[in-house]
């Protein structure tokens, strides 16, 4: 009986030993934090966290958080380099300590440090963007909102910035998941409409763009990014009238852009060859074209597209007129006075696709328009100048 109560003894001997042990350890690795000594602290906290011990004590994983943090921080290449990912290491440590701290012994200093290691990833985040490395970059920013999250914060900023990153690194699932978190937040910019009707296009979904959009006008009716975009979708499905009503709602906004004047002018341009709208409409679209087309060009002289359109819509105008005209009995007098409306709209449009062809000399449609101007109007000189430029590019 007595030999078994001897072994009894030295077995809870050896316990409290083992467990001693790694209490001092723990104990070690605070001091050697203390002194700076980073890699004996991490050596002496590292196996606290899986000995039965000690991996279920707040203490435990209070100290690793601080002891990583630390090496995070350390400007010293030689403590960076013990663990390459200490601020997550960190992170998770004092997610744990909160976990089994049913006291709330260490819950305000590890609130604080937490609140610092979220500035840390933002500011990795930052780095990574300011290096365009987009997806390291959303993922630090989503980091960043993660470790907020813990004390109740949730960082919408840091979302944003995590979904424009994505997008900018053509993960498009992501960040449409992101731009629907800030939606679910009411996160105040029109950019999460722009961006989500952005990545629905990139999808090929233009009901689905043109439902973020509507959503989006709905929120700020005078944003005019998201007039524009709306009415590049209803331009490219050929819904003209809608186009219309929205660009004529931008020029209100905005009377100095001339890139809207031009497509209100493409617009009406559009309509004219539309024989399902009447004669009289499509003459007024005729003159709000070249009205818009003129304002456009007032704006910016220097204009390619406006210049060349104005042009291109008095060389149709007359090739209507002398299509028309061939049509009467030979020797009919209407047919010189139909022939001069059509050579005066030909030289009305010289000097736009003269200017247009500064602006591009390489333009072959500008350069063959010219061509034959010149050639109707008798302009001899510049034909040859023109087809020596047209034979050059051929």
């Amino acid at each position: 009986m007595k030999k078994i109560t001897f072994l009894l003894l030295l077995t809870m001997t050896i316990s409290i030993g083992i467990t001693q042990a790694q209490k001092s350890k723990r104990t070690s690795a605070y001091n050697y934090l203390r002194h700076g000594r980073l890699a004996k602290a991490k050596e002496a906290i590292d196996p606290c966290i899986t000995h039965p011990k000690t991996m279920n004590v707040a203490k435990t994983w209070f100290y690793r958080g601080n002891i990583y943090l630390k090496i995070a921080l350390s400007t010293d290449e030689k403590y960076k380099n013990l663990a390459p990912d200490a601020l997550s290491v960190a992170y998770q440590a004092y997610r744990k300590a909160l976990e089994l701290d049913t006291k709330s012994e260490y819950k305000l200093d590890i609130f604080k440090n937490l609140g610092f290691i979220s500035e840390q990833f933002y500011n990795k985040a930052v780095d990574k963007y300011n290096n365009k490395k987009y997806i390291e970059s959303a993922e630090f920013f989503k980091k960043s909102v993660e470790v907020r999250q813990v004390f109740g914060t949730v960082d919408t900023l840091s979302i944003y910035n995590a979904a424009i990153s994505y997008q900018l690194g053509n993960d498009f699932t992501n960040a449409e998941e992101c731009f629907k978190t800030l939606l679910k937040y009411n996160y105040n910019s029109p950019q999460v409409y722009s961006s989500l009707s952005d990545i629905y296009i990139n999808k090929k979904d233009t009901v689905a763009s043109l439902d973020i959009l509507k959503a989006g006008r709905e929120k700020y009716p005078s944003n005019f990014n998201l007039i524009i975009k709306e009415t590049n979708i209803y331009l490219s499905s050929g819904e003209t009238e809608k186009a219309l009503d929205n660009l004529n709602l931008a020029i209100k906004m905005d009377t100095t852009n001339p890139t809207i004047y031009f497509a209100v002018g493409a617009n009406y341009d559009q309509i004219l060859n539309d024989t399902s709208k009447s004669t009289s409409f499509r003459k007024e679209a005729a003159f709000k074209a070249e009205s818009s087309y003129l304002k456009a060009i007032e704006l910016d002289p220097d204009y390619f597209d406006a210049n060349y359109n104005l042009g291109a819509l008095y060389v149709n105008r007359a090739a209507k007129i002398i299509e028309e005209a061939n049509k009467l009995p030979l020797g009919d007098p209407n047919y010189d006075k139909e022939k001069a409306k059509a050579d005066e709209l030909l030289i009305k449009s010289t000097p736009y696709l003269e200017k247009a062809l500064e602006q591009k000399p390489d333009d072959i449609n500008t350069l063959v328009s010219l061509k034959e101007i010149y050639t109707r109007t008798g302009k001899y000189d510049k034909l040859k100048e023109i087809n020596a430029k047209i034979a050059e590019l051929q």
